[in-house]
């Protein structure tokens, strides 16, 4: 998701913590960061949080919680000609949260499926 207030971009990072034995664990939980450089207005952090409930609320036997991640500027790339530095913004994001998670090898190919639809 990219968020738009006064001409800058937030987003936001999902990852989702899937535990092997969900029932014995009381379930799985995903983590949300929203990733931003600036203080979001009050109206768009409450835009944040209902479409995080939309998508996420109504999970059966899953929790979220959703933390700020303060970047120093915003995430700027060449599209569509460098689509793989979101894949090493999104690592270097994952490294500064302390999580031990590798993303996939992936080509520039590997975008060209995505879809908005």
């Amino acid at each position: 998701m990219i968020l738009c207030d006064d001409e800058r971009s937030a987003f936001l990072l999902v990852l989702d913590e899937r535990l092997v034995d969900s029932d014995s664990q009381g379930g799985n939980h995903i983590s949300v960061y929203l990733v931003t450089h600036f203080e979001l207005s009050d109206q768009s952090y409450k835009d944040v949080l209902s479409f995080n409930d939309d998508l996420l609320g109504m999970k059966h036997n899953c929790s979220y919680a959703m933390d700020i991640l303060s970047v120093k500027e915003e995430f700027d790339f060449d599209f569509p000609f460098d689509m793989l530095a979101i894949k090493r913004y999104v690592q270097e994001l994952i490294k500064m949260l302390g999580i031990d998670l590798t993303l996939p090898e992936m080509i520039e190919r590997d975008f060209d499926k995505l879809s908005q639809d």
